[in-house]
């Protein structure tokens, strides 16, 4: 009698059904290695974002001459500031971005993948002081495919002083 060599085919599906279990997994690791990649770059493109956008405004209100809009205690969803050149700089929210208006020219200050989902300045001065402005700003990572991996939200606070 004699002994035959190979494979028989309960053995044959057994060895394809191990081979797609581990490619399933294997592929899955990656797979989700790629959304987190995606997701943390979203993150840290709003993070950068947000600290340029911070940046911008602090500037502007620590070289203003005085707030216009919004007056002592009250908030605004737009500021209104006089520079040392008496010309005017605004900054306000657009269809989510975010605009500066300098002499008449319009500036956007965010990335087309940001949208601002909330813009609030506090006049927070008091009568004969120089004037304190918070800012509070929420923003959004733009999805519009709505693919979680995508979705990314920060917001931001913070006190500003003017020098003059």
């Amino acid at each position: 009698m004699k002994h035959k060599t190979g494979f028989t085919l309960i053995e044959l599906l057994i060895y394809i059904t191990i081979l797609g279990l581990v490619l399933i997994v294997i592929t899955g690791f990656f797979w989700n290695i790629a959304l987190g990649y995606a997701k943390e770059n979203s993150y840290q493109e709003l993070q950068q974002n947000g600290r340029f956008v911070l940046a911008k405004i602090s500037q502007e209100i620590r070289k203003a001459k005085s707030v216009i809009n919004p007056g002592i205690g009250l908030s605004s969803n737009f500021l209104s500031l006089e520079m040392p050149d008496s010309n005017q700089l605004i900054f306000l929210v657009d269809n989510g971005k975010l605009i500066m208006t300098k002499n008449g020219t319009d500036s956007i200050l965010t990335t087309d993948r940001t949208v601002v989902e909330l813009l609030e300045f506090n006049n927070m001065s008091y009568e004969n002081t120089p004037g304190i402005v918070r800012i509070k700003i929420a923003l959004s990572h733009a999805n519009p495919g709505g693919m979680t991996a995508y979705q990314s939200d920060i917001n931001l606070i913070t006190t500003v002083s003017l020098l003059h």
